[in-house]
């Protein structure tokens, strides 16, 4: 719990791809700042009853671009929260400008290795399926290139744990704080 008055005014915007801790990280941020976490993928889950694969297989990738935009869109009118907005989302000059206007942003980044160390605790045996796991690869490829173009700070989690980086982003999310305001 944080003391009266040291909640950040901005929202701290984590990003980074799959297996790099965005969701974890941001609610154990969350928690320790007594801050709303929101996860995009999981707004949209919520407010389309769908994943957001889901919706790309079904409707296309424009009606997915499409409700990130809104949402974008709302998230950024809101202040003091975590956010956890994939890399693909923040590629699209619009959510980007939206988002960092409201905060700064923060990507979470890891080795290969351990992007694979890691997802293979959450999935089990179905990361031994060699489709599940080649999708995982190809996704992990295409999101390293989009976070490559980004030009933001990075903190590199791969020896790290939640804790441990939950305290450096906070530290960065105060610092930015000041710069921001």
């Amino acid at each position: 719990m944080t003391l009266p008055g040291t909640t950040p005014y901005y929202n701290l915007i984590l990003t980074g791809h799959m297996g790099q801790g965005r969701t974890t990280v941001g609610r154990a941020i969350a928690r320790k700042m007594n801050v709303p976490f929101i996860d995009l993928d999981t707004e949209i889950q919520l407010r389309e009853k769908m994943s957001p694969d889901d919706i790309r297989q079904l409707f296309g990738e424009n009606r997915l671009r499409a409700i990130e935009g809104e949402l974008c869109r709302e998230l950024g009118l809101r202040r003091g929260c975590v956010l956890s907005i994939s890399g693909p989302t923040l590629l699209e000059e619009v959510n980007r400008e939206r988002l960092i206007n409201s905060g700064p942003v923060l990507v979470l980044t890891c080795s290969l290795n351990e992007i694979l160390r890691r997802l293979y605790a959450s999935q089990g045996a179905r990361f031994h399926d060699p489709k599940v796991r080649a999708a995982a690869i190809n996704q992990i490829r295409r999101e390293r290139m989009i976070n490559q173009l980004m030009e933001f700070p990075k903190l590199d989690t791969t020896l790290l744990t939640v804790d441990q980086v939950a305290e450096r982003a906070i530290a960065f999310w105060h610092e930015k704080q000041g710069v921001m305001s």
